[in-house]
């Protein structure tokens, strides 16, 4: 049995395709939830092309976390949410069961191995973007893509054969790439823009690439493996943002089904006043910079923009770049021209 925590976005689209393929599926709902659950027939996702929408009975509901028959718990639950549902899982924990995190950064997977020693822990990377439209209804914005950091053949099978892409990457590398790519959250967070806005505005795409540089920069200085969800390597990626016109959007658009009008969930998390990831991300890069002695002023200046308040400043990517070189000056670091 696969058992899914947080009906979000992405646990709704991975329940949904998981339950249409047929697969033994369950959602945990505290008690409270669970007549609002049971009131709901299907789970939905809609996708951004033609296609019809995807839906399936919806799983049953869960209200314990028994894990003894559980192949997989798959934890999308947000990041202050986490040490919470931690506390209410068996120690030890089950060792036919593996813990799945989706969550965004590598402090959750640390959080998951500190507190549950011998667990096993394998990070799922979601290379998709989805918004929910209400309760275990999504709508993906990307195609549906997804990279375990296990080769495990039972594990991949138990996701393969649902709809979605299905890949292996194993050990962290792939979630130090992922972080790289949502570094972007919190610049389209503050200027509330979305995905094409962040790969066509000049001035948004030289404030990523310092975001980029400092955090390969730390990577490396931390001796970390890293590797880009990109058929480029890193240097290639580079030269396009700053150089190559339109082409990082069409890559986005044609290869990574990244549609018009799509955004990073950080960017509804500011408009509602909710916490946003930024520690997680950004503050991640900060943190390895700190003990790798490897500077990170502009990461540490959109930590500081957004942690300040959980609604920031709606500012322009002209004054997002403006602040940001302010900060570089002041510290005569290097890295890209601002």
């Amino acid at each position: 049995m696969i058992l899914i925590v947080g009906a979000g976005a992405v646990g709704t689209i991975l329940a949904t395709h998981l339950a249409a393929a047929g697969r033994d599926v369950r959602l945990y709902a505290r008690a409270r939830d669970v007549a609002r659950f049971d009131a709901i027939a299907q789970v939905r996702t809609d996708f951004p092309d033609a296609r019809p929408s995807l839906t399936a009975a919806r799983p049953a509901s869960v209200t314990t976390l028994d894990l003894r028959d559980v192949q997989a718990l798959v934890i999308g639950v947000k990041f202050p949410d986490l040490a919470a549902l931690v506390d209410q899982l068996p120690d030890p924990i089950p060792s036919t069961c593996t813990l799945v995190s989706t969550l965004n950064g590598y402090a959750p997977l640390r959080l998951l191995r500190e507190r549950r020693p011998g667990a096993r822990v394998v990070p799922m990377s979601v290379m998709m973007n989805g918004q929910l439209l209400g309760p275990l209804h999504a709508r993906l914005t990307t195609r549906a893509e997804i990279v375990l950091g296990d080769a495990d053949a039972a594990l991949l099978a138990a996701f393969g054969g649902t709809g979605m892409i299905v890949k292996a990457a194993p050990g962290d590398a792939a979630v130090w790439g992922k972080l790289l790519i949502n570094l972007a959250n919190a610049i389209c967070a503050l200027t509330r823009t979305t995905f094409k806005d962040l790969f066509l505005d000049p001035d948004l795409r030289r404030v990523y690439v310092a975001v980029l540089d400092e955090a390969t920069g730390a990577l490396d200085a931390s001796h970390l493996p890293w590797k880009l969800p990109l058929v480029l390597p890193y240097g290639a990626y580079r030269w396009a943002l700053l150089h190559g016109g339109p082409l990082p959007w069409w890559f986005a658009k044609y290869r990574n089904g990244v549609r018009e009008g799509a955004y990073p969930s950080m960017v509804s998390d500011v408009e509602a006043g909710k916490a946003t990831e930024v520690e997680q991300l950004n503050g991640e890069v900060v943190r390895l910079g700190r003990d790798s002695g490897f500077a990170t002023p502009v990461n540490a200046k959109l930590v500081e923009m957004i942690g300040a308040s959980r609604t920031p400043a709606h500012i322009t990517p002209a004054e997002l770049r403006a602040a940001v070189s302010q900060t570089v000056a002041r510290t005569k670091s290097g890295g890209v021209d601002l």
